[in-house]
């Protein structure tokens, strides 16, 4: 017999991928057993079904490769089929007039609801007389046609993918309406599951292969093929696809239709191809195959029957499976009408080679045809954005600068081979003394507007013949030098372009070629005067010299409220004569004590940071004269460390401990600088005075006093000795448990012998089970030796536990032999 499926799609939208799926399925069953595949269309719903849908189901099934032998049938031209069918039911008494109104239909419902009952037909109109029926057609009454269901019996039959399946037909909700309401006698149009098995009775179909959710209509059918004495054929109900959430998959989550799918950029083989991985899977793992492939290795034994739920992700893959394998030619042809509907201006015959070069070079990187688009517009825009990693990029030092070298060895020349393109990059790497990696990622993000992307020779190869790059160039360097957007190399080509200085983050390095204006702040000649033009002028350095609020938290002493604030702005040298960066602790006492004269002082001094000592000696004098109380020496180096241990307010309580020591200090190291300071000193006296030279005092004192108190001879050899007597108390605890355990082991025992023993003979038991468990195990597949060295640690601990623990008399000799012990090492000792 010849194996006859078929997939009856209703036009009453575009072709789903459920049932695409389906039709897949019927398809590859068909082909495996050289069957035929018919398609039909079951527009019976005239009021939903549309023609643009059948053309679209008919279109989507041509475009997936499913091409059907027979058909396509449609429903609506086979109405005579189904009447007949509908007169023989009525003539048999198999199917019956209902009047039943819909109003009376609702009341029914709500009392099967409130008494907890599914709803259900109550087959109230089944045995109607002709009178009764007369007098509901001379009030007005259309009439349904339904068929009898025995509500006592089952219904059961062996499905492909579910095995034997029964259904109660007590479930299926009374008798069913086969045919719509019609007045005057009439027969209404035929319903779903009466047109079906006639359909599939005529065409002689012998297996139904379709979603689960016809499991319910499958009963209802067996029992119309029954009443028309028709063969059934055999039934095969496929797991439905979910989504994510393992709902079906319906409208609501999107994209659902064929078109939708080949719109996106999927191809038709690999969207088949996944299709088929719904709910099916090869004998031999395999996942990517050609229908025909899949065909010869099909079958029901290898449907799941679980849900199967769709994947993006791993149709995605499959998609660029393909892709990547596709001839290059097909390739292009695929791309165009994308291209083309893009907008992008070209000419599919005279370019094609010239197309034929783009596909080659973004094929490996296709995912879906879609990504064409955006991957390609590069290579038909005249001009291109660059975007934030492409601008950053060209901002580099040297950058522009290889780009125009580039554009300039390049000429009028065509490039038609890979070699030109590389001969011309080596060049100018030579000719700049730049690295290479530099020139090529400013030339990507010249020509692309970006520093990643497809092959970057091939690129400029393929936009060479268009003439693209030298527009590009053009553009990137002109836009430079008149409007400078975003290019940062344009601000040291131009002598002092305020404005662009102001647009851009201009780097240290750019700003000192041309007015070396931090030179200028560092050795100012005159003092103060020029300081504040280099600042305006350069705006990093304002960025930079705000910074001493913070700073000052760190400057040392808590007089310099005015020099924190030079030391944070003086960030080149003032380490000669800040090494005092006594900061951490000074940040403190500053906001202490601060002094209304010094607020002049700090900028003056800020706007110096080099040359400090030079025009300090009068500025500072004020500041200096609580530097010399604090810091008195240029040996601050090592003294950071003795004011970092010295909290800021610890003054009032060490000037009289340090007092004898700090005054040598000041004698032990003498320098010009000091020969001021002490004057200021004296010229300031305050009560702060007062008691901050015994406070920076003591400050510098503290290392002399603690160096001292270095350990004498005596010390070390006492400390020597404790070691050893350290370990005669630990020796001496030892001895204490052990001799006090043989003790302890006979209490116990004694107290628990009977416990303990009840015990052993558990654990004895439990010993020879593992030893002839070992020994089975031993003769089965492990060496003989294994269990022979288990037996010997076994017997022994047995032997042990049996000699020395279990009798009282053993556990005194074992007693004995540790006192015995014991008193020889005590003896030992005492030699010792």
């Amino acid at each position: 017999m010849t194996v006859r499926v078929r997939i009856a799609p209703s036009p009453t939208g575009n072709l789903h991928i459920g049932t695409a799926r389906t039709a897949v399925f019927n398809w590859l069953f068909a082909r495996h057993l050289a069957g035929q595949f018919i398609l039909r269309v079951e527009d019976t719903d005239k009021e939903r079904s549309r023609p643009e849908y059948t053309q679209n189901i008919q279109e989507g099934l041509s475009w997936l490769g499913l091409t059907w032998d027979e058909g396509p049938f449609f429903q609506s031209e086979r109405l005579e089929l189904y009447q007949k069918g509908i007169k023989d039911l009525l003539a048999r008494g198999l199917a019956y007039r209902c009047y039943t109104t819909p109003e009376e239909l609702e009341e029914m419902r709500a009392a099967q609801k409130a008494k907890g009952e599914a709803p259900r037909y109550d087959n109230r109109h089944r045995n109607l007389t002709k009178k009764q029926q007369a007098k509901y057609e001379a009030e007005g009454r259309s009439a349904v046609i339904r068929f009898k269901i025995d509500s006592d019996r089952s219904v059961a039959w062996q499905d492909l993918v579910r095995g034997t399946v029964v259904w109660q037909a007590k479930d299926l909700g009374g008798d069913m309406v086969i045919a719509r309401a019609a007045s005057a006698g009439n027969i209404g149009e035929p319903l779903y599951n009466l047109a079906v098995v006639l359909d599939d009775i005529d065409m002689k179909i012998t297996q139904v292969i379709r979603g689960e959710d016809h499991i319910a209509n499958t009963a209802k059918q067996i029992l119309l093929y029954e009443a028309f004495e028709a063969e059934i054929p055999e039934f095969a109900h496929t797991p439905l696809i979910l989504n994510q959430s393992g709902q079906k998959l319906s409208k609501r989550d999107g994209v659902t239709s064929i078109s939708d799918f080949r719109d996106m950029g999927f191809v038709p083989e690999a969207l088949a191809n996944y299709m088929t991985l719904l709910g099916w899977s090869p004998p031999d793992a395999r996942e990517v195959f050609t229908l025909e492939e899949a065909a010869r290795l099909f079958d029901f034994e290898r449907v799941n029957k679980a849900g199967a739920k769709f994947d993006w992700d791993k149709l995605d893959w499959l998609n660029s499976q393909y892709l990547h394998a596709m001839d290059l030619s097909e390739l292009t042809n695929l791309l165009i009408p994308y291209w083309q509907k893009a907008g992008y201006e070209f000419d599919a015959t005279d370019d094609r080679p010239w197309l034929e070069q783009i596909t080659a070079l973004i094929a490996p990187s296709l995912t879906r045809l879609t990504d064409a688009v955006p991957m390609t517009r590069v290579f038909f825009a005249k001009q291109i954005e660059i975007n934030e990693e492409g601008a950053g990029q060209l901002e580099k030092e040297g950058a522009l600068k290889a780009i125009e070298a580039i554009r300039e060895a390049l000429g009028s020349e065509l490039l038609t081979e890979t070699a030109s393109a590389q001969a011309i990059i080596k060049q100018v790497v030579k000719q700049q003394k730049v690295k290479k990696g530099l020139v090529m990622r400013s030339l990507r993000a010249a020509l692309t507007g970006e520093v990643h992307g497809p092959d970057l020779i091939q690129s400029w190869l393929i936009l060479n013949q268009r003439g693209l790059d030298r527009t590009r160039f053009e553009q990137i360097l002109k836009t430079d030098v008149e409007e400078a957007p975003i290019l940062v190399e344009n601000t040291s080509t131009t002598s002092t372009p305020e404005p662009l200085a102001e647009k851009e983050v201009v780097s240290p390095t750019q700003v000192v070629e041309p007015s070396t204006p931090e030179v200028v702040a560092e050795t100012p000649a005159s003092g103060e005067e020029p300081l504040p033009e280099s600042v305006a002028e350069t705006p990093e350095s304002v960025a930079e010299t705000p910074t001493p609020e913070p700073s000052v938290a760190e400057t040392p002493t808590p007089e310099e409220e005015a020099q924190p604030e030079t030391v944070a702005e003086t960030p080149s040298t003032e380490e000669e004569a800040q090494p005092e960066t006594v900061e951490p602790i000074a940040s403190q006492e500053s906001a202490e004590t601060p002094t209304p004269e010094e607020e002049p002082q700090p900028e003056t001094v800020a706007e110096t940071p080099s040359t400090e000592e030079e025009a300090q000696p009068e500025t500072v004098e004020p500041i200096a004269s609580q530097e010399s109380a604090e810091t008195p020496t240029p040996e601050e180096e090592p003294q950071p460390e003795t004011v970092a241990e010295t909290p800021s307010t610890e003054e009032e309580a060490q000037p009289e401990t340090v007092e004898p020591i700090a005054s040598q200090e000041p004698a032990e190291t003498p320098t010009p600088e000091e020969e001021a300071q002490p004057e200021t000193v004296a010229e300031t006296p305050s009560t702060e005075e007062e008691a901050q030279p015994e406070t920076v005092e003591p400050i510098a004192s503290q290392e002399p006093a603690e160096t001292p108190s270095t350990p004498s001879v005596p010390e070390t050899a006492e400390e020597t000795i404790s070691p050893i007597r350290q370990l005669q108390a630990i020796g001496q605890k030892v001895l204490l448990v052990l001799s006090d355990l043989p003790e302890y082991v006979i209490g116990f025992f004694g107290e628990y012998q009977k416990l303990l023993a009840a015990i052993a003979l558990i654990i004895g038991a439990l010993l020879s089970i593992k030893i002839l468990v070992a020994v089975v195990d031993t003769f089965n597949s492990l060496p003989l030796f294994t269990v022979f060295f288990e037996v010997i640690g076994i017997g022994y601990s047995g032997w042990f536990i049996c000699r020395y623990l279990l009798a009282a008399k053993s556990r005194q000799e074992l007693l004995e032999i540790i006192q015995d012990f014991k008193k020889q090492i005590a003896g030992d000792k005492e030699s010792q």
